[in-house]
């Protein structure tokens, strides 16, 4: 059947706009070809930016579902009219662009898109993913340990990774807690575009109306992956204890542990606060016993770069049979 496709991209030149458009798929051509083509197309003179690897594309939605829900599933409907409307950020008041970096944008499209009940694409993990999670949901749930060091390549794909046990584990509350704060970033936008993780609100805590928006989600029958900065500030200590004082079923997941969440400053606020009730995950890609430093921890999983390759080569080899 045709599909009406919208799409986010932008220009490496300009981190702080982006573009957002549509495009009708008729049926038999690929969405992907044809929306490049669309976006090349669109520069006009000046192609050769897109031809030299000037654009990012941030993102492409299957918008068809909703597009037959409101009434603009054909050619030219405007449908990326509709759901701007609902964004804002507009560079005045016609055009595509927004005044907004293409992850921002992609996170804002994603949440529309669950709440007007349009499917997003299924998350899939690889081999090593599944067995390495299943690992460690078995440790927390069937032994005493509560706090396991993931010591994970690069490639291995931590955020979904991590994210899906707290799914698997139906956590009501998952704190996501660094002191690099692109990991936010990454998880809103990576959790975001996937239907499994659909009935999750992602708060940051440095809004000031984070509890509102928390319990806002709660009483809405909503899960909550709340990011807190282990940065220093006023207001850190009130944040940890207002996610870690509660009845919830609660996860905290430390990401890239090793750059600044292991000194005892950012660390000790977390430690002395984990208890028997709360699940946590210290995640890092390299030095791991600088990651540990202030942690008990009770178990570990580990992931190798070369794991990684071992798996592709049988799963390629497989293929062939």
């Amino acid at each position: 059947m045709d599909r009406m496709f919208c799409y986010l991209w932008g220009e490496t030149d300009h981190p702080g706009e982006c573009k957002f458009g549509e495009r009708w798929v008729f049926a038999g051509q690929d969405a992907e070809v044809q929306i490049r083509k669309r976006i090349r197309e669109s520069m006009g003179v000046r192609k050769d930016i897109f031809d030299q690897g000037g654009v990012e594309i941030f993102a492409m939605w299957d918008v068809t579902d909703v597009s037959q829900d409101v009434g603009r599933y054909y050619q030219r409907s405007r449908m990326d009219d509709y759901l701007r409307e609902f964004i804002g950020y507009r560079k005045g008041s016609t055009g595509e662009i927004h005044l907004l970096h293409g992850n921002d944008m992609k996170i804002r499209v994603n949440k529309l898109l669950a709440k007007l009940g349009q499917p997003l694409i299924e998350a899939g993990l690889s081999t090593k993913q599944y067995q390495i999670a299943e690992e460690v949901i078995d440790t927390l749930q069937n032994t005493s340990s509560r706090i396991v060091l993931a010591e994970l390549c690069a490639r291995f794909g931590k955020t979904i990774w991590s994210a899906s046990i707290a799914v698997e584990m139906d956590v009501q509350l998952v704190v996501v807690a660094s002191y690099v704060k692109t990991v936010f970033t990454s998880f809103a936008t990576d959790l975001t575009s996937f239907q499994q993780f659909a009935e999750y609100e992602h708060v940051d805590t440095q809004d000031a109306d984070y509890k509102d928006q928390i319990e806002k989600a709660f009483n809405n029958g909503k899960k909550v992956f709340a990011y807190l900065s282990l940065a220093k500030s006023t207001k850190r200590q009130e944040r940890i204890d207002f996610l870690f004082d509660n009845t919830y079923n609660r996860m905290l997941i430390v990401d890239e542990a090793d750059f600044g969440a292991h000194t005892k400053q950012q660390a000790m606020p977390l430690v002395d606060k984990v208890d028997e009730t709360m699940y946590t995950i210290i995640m890092t890609g390299t030095n791991a016993d600088r990651a540990v430093t202030h942690w008990p921890i009770d178990s570990m999983v580990s992931v190798t770069y070369l794991e990684l390759l071992i798996q592709k080569r049988a799963i390629e080899d497989a293929e062939k049979v």
